[in-house]
C-alpha cells in the first residue's frame, strides 16, 4: 500500500512539473505568443461568460451572457499555428424602463493564424503575429452581417521574482453602424502573473479600447484572475473584471476551460 502510494504521488508530481513545460495561457483578454505544439490540439471553451452593465442615467440596463465560447487550436510548426473559432450560444439583453429586448443563437465564425516572429528561450520572452477574419455566420441577430478582420500582435516575457509579464495590441476592422462601410477599432491590453505554487497562479490584466469614431466610444477595464492547473492536461481560468466608464460593462465573470492534447 505505502508502494502504491509513493507511486501515485510521483505520477502527480511529475503530471504538474510536465504541465509547467507546456505553453501557459496567463490572462483571458491578452493573447499568448506562444504556438501549440506541432501536432497537438488545444481547446479553450468559456463554460460561462457573464456581463452586466447599468448605463449612468438612463436606468437602461444590458446583459450579455455566453455559454461553450471555445477555440480550437492545431500546432502546425514550430512557430505557426491556426485557430477557429465561435460563440455556440450567445444571448443578449436590454431593459430599459420596463421594457425589454433580447437576442440569443449562435455566434459568429472566427478563424486565426498564429505566426511567432521572435522568441528569446533564456527569458521565456517571445513575440507573435495574428491576422484573423469573422464571417458572418451567426444566427438570431447576435453576430455582425459582414466580413470583419483584423491582426493581434502579443509580447510576453519573464520577469525577476518569478512573474511573468504580457501585453497586446488588436487593431479590428469593424462594420459600421450605418451597415455601409468599416471604422477602426484598437485594443491594447497587459498583465502581470505570479505563481502561488506549482498547481495555481493569480494575475492581473488591463485593457483599454479606442475607435476611429471618437473618444466617447473607447472603454477600459481592470480584473484579476486565478489560474489552476488540475492535471497535465487540463487548466481552469477564471477572471472578474470591472469596468472603468460606461462603454466598458460593469462587472464580467469568465470561466475558462483549457484542453491540451
Amino acid at each position: 500500500m505505502i508502494l502504491r502510494n509513493a507511486r501515485w504521488g510521483w505520477a502527480v508530481l511529475a503530471g504538474f512539473a510536465c504541465a509547467l513545460a507546456l505553453p501557459r495561457l496567463a490572462a483571458q483578454v491578452t493573447e499568448s505568443p506562444f504556438t501549440v505544439a506541432p501536432g497537438s490540439l488545444r481547446v479553450e471553451m468559456d463554460g460561462l461568460r457573464l456581463s452586466l452593465d447599468r448605463e449612468d442615467g438612463t436606468g437602461a440596463t444590458y446583459r450579455a451572457l455566453a455559454v461553450a465560447s471555445t477555440f480550437v487550436t492545431a500546432g502546425l510548426a514550430e512557430a505557426v499555428d491556426v485557430q477557429i473559432g465561435a460563440d455556440l450560444f450567445l444571448r443578449e439583453r436590454v431593459e430599459y424602463r420596463g421594457s425589454r429586448d433580447s437576442s440569443s443563437g449562435l455566434g459568429d465564425l472566427s478563424m486565426r493564424m498564429k505566426w511567432t516572429v521572435w522568441r528569446d528561450p533564456r527569458h521565456n520572452a517571445a513575440v507573435a503575429v495574428m491576422p484573423y477574419v469573422k464571417l458572418p455566420s451567426g444566427t438570431g441577430a447576435v453576430g455582425t452581417d459582414a466580413v470583419e478582420g483584423g491582426v493581434i500582435v502579443p509580447w510576453a516575457a519573464g520577469l525577476p521574482g518569478g512573474v511573468v509579464s504580457g501585453a497586446m495590441f488588436r487593431w479590428d476592422l469593424v462594420r459600421n453602424d450605418a451597415e455601409d462601410g468599416y471604422d477602426s477599432r484598437w485594443l491594447a491590453t497587459g498583465y502581470l502573473q505570479r505563481h502561488l505554487t506549482r498547481a495555481l497562479a493569480v494575475y492581473g490584466e488591463a485593457t483599454l479600447q479606442a475607435a476611429s469614431t471618437g473618444a466617447s466610444n473607447s472603454a477600459g477595464t481592470l480584473g484579476v484572475g486565478a489560474l489552476l492547473q488540475v492535471s497535465r492536461r487540463l487548466q481552469l481560468d477564471y477572471e472578474l473584471q470591472r469596468g472603468l466608464n460606461r462603454r466598458a460593462s460593469e462587472w464580467t465573470h469568465v470561466l475558462r476551460v483549457n484542453w491540451d492534447w
